[in-house]
């Protein structure tokens, strides 16, 4: 079975758009050009704090996306059980006669 991705839809697209702000917003604030941390007493609070807001968010908008697509999943397996069957790998392909369908 295919493994599937959350589409992000509005709410996810100001989720994602919200946490790109703040993500932004550290950077410009703490990271020198190269990317290294800026020093100073409040860098480790700071980083801290980004990283705990960062986890939050990450880890919500995967358990709903988990969510969403464990129930399409359960929804698919219930639509196979109930509609579809394996066919023997002794019937050619595409034979669709009465006799290969009993």
């Amino acid at each position: 079975m295919s493994e599937y991705q959350l589409k992000p839809g509005k709410l996810g697209k100001k989720v994602l758009d919200a946490y790109k702000n703040v993500e932004d917003r550290f950077v410009d604030a703490f990271l020198e050009e190269d990317g290294s941390l800026r020093t100073g007493g409040m860098a480790d609070k700071v980083t801290g704090a980004y990283h705990k807001v960062e986890d939050t968010v990450v880890g919500g908008y995967q358990k709903v996306e988990r969510t969403v697509v464990d129930g399409y999943k359960t929804i698919e397996g219930a639509f196979v059980d109930a509609f579809l069957e394996k066919t023997d790998s002794d019937a050619p392909a595409g034979d669709h006669s009465p006799e290969s369908c009993r």
